[in-house]
């Protein structure tokens, strides 16, 4: 079975989240996509936000104060996931790693803003509601 790393980020402003329709699989979803080659997942996740809702994000999270020559350390994500994904042709993998960001420019182009109780009601996964609920609970902090 094909195998991918995905990279996803959940914004969070005013105790909303921000979640793109994903039309192959006909949910709500927050941005991400598959990091492409070349590329961080940190990387992706900032081109897949631009791209699929207009905003420049900057990815954030815990550090663990790692440093050294030639040693960069990245934010670490909310939370890692093996997905198997189901799209009508095909069946994959997916290792999503699913971080905080933060805005840091652009315009809204896509996208809706949901509150905790309007994200009891809308259309996706069971485990998208738990990260979500938890990305909340994180920018409350």
């Amino acid at each position: 079975m094909k195998k991918c790393i995905v990279a996803s980020g959940i914004l969070v402003e005013n105790g909303k989240a921000l979640l793109v329709f994903h039309e192959k699989l006909g949910v709500w979803l927050y941005p991400g996509g598959h990091v492409e080659e070349g590329e961080t997942p940190s990387e992706a996740v900032v081109r897949e936000f631009r791209e699929e809702t207009g905003l420049e994000v900057e990815p954030i999270g815990p550090r663990l104060g790692i440093s050294g020559d030639d040693v960069v350390e990245e934010p670490l994500p909310l939370v890692i996931l093996r997905e198997v994904v189901r799209y009508p042709a095909e069946v994959h993998i997916h290792y999503d790693l699913i971080f905080l960001v933060k805005r840091v420019g652009g315009s809204l182009k896509n996208g809706v803003w949901f509150s905790r109780e309007e994200l009891k009601r809308i259309k996706t996964y069971p485990n998208v509601r738990e990260i979500l609920s938890l990305a909340l609970k994180s920018a409350d902090l």
